[in-house]
């Protein structure tokens, strides 16, 4: 499981580096430089992606194939904003599934306590789309928009039920991750939010 599980989380590394680099783009930024947040709340320091860089090869080599196919083909790149959104809000769907279910599993490594599980695989799975947005001055996805921490919180909901009910691990971590994408990507599609108060 402990492979498997590093497997995907460098996947998730370069799904959410290729989604912050293409929202940094939109907002014409430079290049920019979840898991850190989670691995400081449980006291394991140093965090995971300053021991192996194997995570943070994934990210920069993910981030900077954006970029310069961007500034490569600069024309074609913003012509086509809208399905680059659809492009970024998949790798946005997949960085989530990944790390909400990574989350959790790190902290059931070292807990038993239920809410603490839960609140620690949203954070992983929130926490590095959050920082991204507030970068890039823009009002983080979690607040406003396609049920984001909802899919992650019922997704990991899923996960911990399979496995606490025997399910094979890794088994139990694709239906999460594939849950937690499924929800996230159909809320896009069909543009599901949360009730939110207007005023005129």
């Amino acid at each position: 499981m402990e492979n498997t599980m590093f497997v995907l989380e460098l996947i998730g590394a370069a799904a959410f580096a290729v989604s912050g680099a293409m929202a940094a783009i939109k907002r014409h930024a430079d290049i920019l430089g979840g898991g850190v947040i989670r691995d400081v709340l449980l006291g394991q320091l140093p965090p995971k992606m300053f021991i192996s860089y194997w995570y943070l090869l994934a990210a920069v080599l993910a981030s900077l194939i954006v970029f310069f196919d961007a500034y490569i083909r600069k024309e074609k790149y913003f012509a086509n904003k809208d399905k680059l959104s659809e492009i970024n809000n998949i790798f946005d769907a997949v960085g989530l599934g990944v790390f909400t279910v990574s989350g959790m599993n790190t902290a059931m490594g070292v807990s038993d306590n239920v809410i603490l599980i839960l609140t620690l695989g949203v954070i992983t799975g929130v926490g590095g789309g959050m920082l991204r947005d507030m970068m890039i001055n823009k009002m983080p996805k979690v607040l406003r928009k396609h049920v984001y921490a909802v899919a992650s919180l019922s997704g990991g909901i899923l996960y911990y039920v399979l496995h606490i009910v025997g399910v094979n691990d890794i088994l139990s971590a694709v239906i999460g991750m594939v849950f937690i994408f499924a929800v996230r990507v159909l809320a896009t599609a069909y543009k599901w939010n949360l009730p939110s108060v207007k005023f005129d």
